[in-house]
């Protein structure tokens, strides 16, 4: 098989940019975070974990390209 017809697969994880639904902060998550993730500024909860991928709790802005 030539090398150039190797497809490489896509990661399933990224990093999120993720909004505070309470007060506007945003904040840059991993999507299979392996901890809860809070606002900083009011502590209100973004990310909870889970066993693989995250339950984003905020509004989610973008994916962040790698």
């Amino acid at each position: 098989m030539k090398r150039e017809s190797i497809m490489i697969p896509k990661p399933r994880s990224a990093f999120l940019s993720v909004q505070c639904e309470k007060c506007g902060e945003k904040a840059v998550v991993f999507s299979h975070t392996t901890t809860n993730i809070n606002c900083k500024s009011c502590g209100e909860l973004l990310a909870e974990k889970s066993g693989s991928l995250a339950s984003i709790t905020g509004k989610v802005l973008s994916a962040l390209d790698q």
